[in-house]
């Protein structure tokens, strides 16, 4: 049994998501930094910072 709460659908292969939190305990299990794609990076340090998620500005 997985605790995955998303998979590849041509791999099979289970992974887990989590959306960015400003605490930042982003990943799954215990302390460590987040991977972060290249296009992100400046969008997550602005949510950090306190700006809102793109599509979620009203909440």
């Amino acid at each position: 049994m997985s605790d995955a709460n998303f998979y590849d659908v041509q791999t099979d292969e289970e992974f887990w998501v989590s959306g960015p939190k400003r605490d930042r305990t982003d990943t799954r299990y215990g302390p460590s930094d987040p991977e972060i794609d290249p296009e992100a990076v400046e969008t997550y340090h602005a949510f950090l910072k306190g700006a809102p998620l793109p599509g979620r500005e009203n909440g």
